[in-house]
């Protein structure tokens, strides 16, 4: 499905640090992975890293997502008379709070460098608004350099952004505790143990209450997601995370996401191939075919994304790194990785180089969950890549990364 919005979409302005994150001067670390109080924290030592054999694996595409949680809405308890509520699959709207914060993820997304080969969301309409106004933003940035600028050599980008909604983005589903108030639930009203219902929020592996076939909310969701999804067989009745990571965003990686970035990046290649070939200094290590999707989702299916991309199943200090992690709503997120030939997920830095090939046995200190805020990016000097008007124009790229610097996402219910 195409969205007009984003067609032939691309976003050109500064890098500047918008959001206020805590930044610290970490002291010089171990070869070990460090561990943070924070659930999300990415540090890195004061010198660079020497990244051995690179060009041996930067032949295939470097992945950028943006991870953005919804607004605000009417079930999440930041306005005065509403309570922060299992919702789950039940399809509420933004508040007016959230409306602003998608607004203002909005502008957050178009203050960068950016190009955004496709949008994904969720079959919710929360989700499917805050992408809404993220993708507005995104489009009037872009009317306005196209006013300001003229016409590039190589002219628009040919390749069409898609636009993508997808059930498998949607929020975990919560079994019998949706449509309840958390602190009445936590409180014991429905007589399940305060610590279970710990379990049930944070753990990976474990599953909430499932609804019966015979409730009504039940009933409610066949009636409203079994086409959507599908086959009513694809609507849950309650899912651990870790249910929602095997069986629906993985999937939703390997059949959509990676796809149709692929394409992406294989353009992106073939527009950068003569430029590459006419550099001759360090620049030619950094992969120049990648490509850029935003997935506006919920906090859980986020959640589950990162935990596919990082492999916390084969890492039990990401894993409880993960269970931890809050996400704010209305803060965007960056993210990079590869695809191995195996299928499985290989996270990056900012600057596309796999932490497993070029971290170890480096006096590195690799971040556990290698997240980071969009707003935490460092200033950046960049001269967009169809702006160029001759083979050597593209500048000397800055590093995306102060790597003195420990960047914080603060925690948020």
């Amino acid at each position: 499905m195409k969205y007009p919005i984003l067609t032939k979409l691309v976003v050109t302005l500064s890098w500047t640090v918008s959001l206020s994150v805590s930044l610290q001067v970490p002291p010089k670390q171990p070869t070990t992975t460090t561990q943070s109080s924070s659930p999300l924290t990415c540090q890195q030592s004061q010198q660079q890293p020497h990244r051995q054999n690179c060009h041996l694996d930067l032949i295939d595409p470097v992945y950028t997502l943006l991870l953005c949680r919804h607004g605000d809405s009417i079930f999440n308890g930041g306005e005065p008379g509403t309570r922060e509520t299992f919702t789950g699959w039940m399809d509420v709207p933004l508040s007016q709070k959230g409306i602003r914060e998608a607004k203002e993820t909005g502008r957050q997304v178009a203050k960068y460098d950016l190009t955004l080969d496709a949008c994904f969301t969720s079959t919710l309409q929360r989700a499917q608004l805050t992408a809404h106004y993220c993708l507005w933003a995104v489009s009037e940035q872009q009317q306005q350099q196209l006013l300001q600028q003229p016409q590039t050599a190589l002219g628009p980008r040919t390749l069409s952004s898609s636009y993508v909604q997808d059930y498998r983005l949607n929020e975990r589903h919560y079994g019998a505790l949706q449509g309840y108030v958390k602190a009445d639930v936590e409180a014991g009203r429905y007589g399940h143990d305060p610590k279970l219902v710990q379990q049930w929020r944070r753990s990976w592996h474990t599953v909430p209450p499932l609804l019966n076939e015979d409730d009504p909310r039940r009933i409610r969701e066949l009636r409203q997601f079994s086409n959507i999804c599908g086959h009513a067989d694809n609507v849950p009745r309650g899912e651990s995370l870790e249910q929602v990571a095997n069986t629906r965003i993985r999937p939703f990686l390997n059949e959509k996401v990676i796809p149709i970035l692929k394409q992406a990046a294989a353009w992106t290649a073939n527009q950068n191939n003569d430029n590459d070939n006419n550099n001759n200094n360090d620049n030619h290590l950094i992969p120049r075919n990648n490509a850029t999707g935003l997935v506006v989702a919920h906090a859980n299916s986020l959640r589950a994304l990162m935990g596919v991309i990082c492999e916390v199943q084969h890492d039990p200090v990401a894993l409880k790194r993960l269970e931890a992690l809050r996400l704010p709503t209305g803060v965007p997120l960056i993210i990079k990785f590869r695809q191995r030939h195996d299928g499985s997920f290989q996270a990056c830095d900012l600057e596309g180089y796999p932490y497993d090939l070029y971290y170890v046995g480096t006096g590195q200190a690799t971040p556990d969950l290698p997240v980071w805020p969009l707003a935490s990016l460092p200033s950046k000097k960049v001269t967009h890549r169809l702006e160029s008007t001759s083979k050597n124009a593209l500048t000397e790229e800055s590093p995306l990364v102060n790597t003195s610097q420990s960047i914080t996402v603060p925690s948020s219910r």
